[in-house]
């Protein structure tokens, strides 16, 4: 699963042009499988099409020590991994409360402006995000029911603007396969 993972992750990143030499991608890494796998494929995939990786963890300050020790997980994960790894802290209930948003549109918000602000501040030349397939469905689904017409119905791109999906065409199944076979935490 693991060769097979990484050669579709591989085809899918020159068909779409998302990742060229010498770039730098900032990786938002949550710490769930779904972005650890996504680091761990770009972390292989690195080494022979020649980019550059920092992987970026928002705290987002709602789940107290749940969170911190997510951070300290990603810390150490890409630590182990020789990964520059960067967490910053927003305070995600206060900016809901200001804007008059729930606290998980607020989280997006925030997540997107700091990866925006880490790669930028880094040079990097784009922002990789853990997106699959599954989510492609939800995101189809979701506008679907809010009368989206053609255009919000066509789901996710695989780059929109700076952000990359390079896991877009991953089913749920195989991120899980190659993490078990890889034996990754989470």
């Amino acid at each position: 699963m693991v060769e097979q993972m990484t050669g579709q992750v591989r085809k899918y990143i020159e068909r779409y042009g998302l990742i060229q030499t010498g770039d730098l991608v900032v990786v938002g890494l949550s710490g769930g499988e779904d972005s650890v796998c996504l680091l761990s494929v770009l972390g292989e995939l690195s080494k022979d099409m020649h980019f550059f990786l920092e992987a970026v963890h928002v705290n987002h300050g709602i789940r107290a020590g749940q969170a911190d020790e997510d951070q300290e997980f990603c810390r150490r994960r890409c630590a182990g991994w020789g990964i520059p790894f960067q967490a910053v802290r927003v305070d995600v209930p206060r900016e809901a409360a200001r804007r008059g948003q729930s606290l998980e549109e607020a989280a997006r918000q925030e997540r997107y402006r700091v990866l925006e602000e880490c790669r930028a501040s880094a040079g990097g030349s784009s922002i990789a995000v853990a997106h699959h397939r599954r989510d492609q469905a939800e995101t189809v689904l979701w506008n679907l029911s809010r009368g989206a017409g053609l255009r919000g119905i066509a789901g996710m791109e695989p780059r929109s603007g700076r952000v990359i999906r390079p896991l877009l065409d991953v089913d749920k199944k195989s991120i899980q396969e190659y993490r078990r076979e890889k034996a990754l935490a989470w």
